[in-house]
């Protein structure tokens, strides 16, 4: 039996491709949900909501698009460590895209112009969203999840830490702005959700980083690659197709998951 089943129990490959396909399917089922929910607000000349659903519908099918390709090379290509660092390229690029986006999209859920940031505007936020995914994608792509730090300079270790912890702290900051100019709105138990999810991302990768310490061997771990699938497929689809399902659907006249 492989190391790998033994450590997290039986992940089994073809299955994780299925889940990703899934995934793929969820997340362009709600970028097309929140294009039709952008025609009808453009319809109803609702520009806030319009502005809203029309977020939702790039950040989804952006993350669509990755996902389509996260399969092609989970099913072309064997589990090595080229091809976890493209797929992991992939997601990282999704992430530096999205994020930013979600940003401004929790903000102009807020609608609240007079709110106080940390960090000073809302455009400032998303752009601090896009500088926290780069630097984590950094000690990712750059580094390789720090797996070979005895091979590493002290210099260029040193870099990888910061980096993760740069990525840390912008994470925070970010989430105190959103709990505090969230504090002040009502109805915002599931919204809070949307964005209090964003630290199990870290955790997933750390969590990957502190497993490929104790691997003594050239080739990607297979188990935490489908870990990794599972982990990050099930994260995208609450926070983004499901957010994009909860805050479109009004225009249809129901409301998912409640107000």
């Amino acid at each position: 039996m492989e190391a790998s089943y033994v450590r997290l129990g039986y992940i089994d490959e073809k299955a994780t491709i299925f889940v990703l396909r899934v995934t793929f399917a969820f997340l362009a089922a709600a970028s097309l949900f929140a294009l039709a929910a952008t025609l009808v607000y453009i319809q109803a000349a609702n520009t806030a909501a319009t502005y809203i659903a029309a977020l939702s519908a790039i950040i989804n099918a952006v993350a669509a698009w990755h996902y389509n390709e996260i399969v092609k090379v989970r099913v072309g290509q064997a589990i090595t460590v080229d091809s976890e660092w493209t797929i992991d390229a992939l997601r990282h690029s999704d992430w530096a895209v999205t994020m930013p986006l979600l940003v401004l999209k929790l903000y102009a859920l807020i609608n609240n112009p007079g709110h106080d940031l940390i960090v000073g505007s809302v455009d400032a936020s998303a752009l601090i969203a896009c500088l926290m995914i780069l630097l984590g994608a950094y000690s990712r792509l750059g580094l390789d999840e720090l797996s070979n730090y005895e091979g590493l300079s002290r210099f260029g270790f040193l870099i990888g830490i910061v980096s993760y912890a740069g990525s840390v702290a912008f994470l925070i900051l970010l989430l105190i702005d959103l709990v505090n100019a969230y504090s002040g709105v009502e109805n915002t138990t599931l919204v809070f959700a949307f964005f209090l999810v964003w630290p199990c991302y870290a955790l997933v990768a750390f969590t990957a980083v502190w497993f490929r310490q104790g691997v003594k061997e050239s080739r990607y771990p297979k188990y935490i690659a489908l870990a990794k699938d599972l982990c990050f497929a099930a994260l995208d689809v609450f926070s983004k197709a499901v957010f994009a399902w909860h805050t479109c659907s009004a225009a249809f006249g129901v409301q998912v998951l409640g107000s």
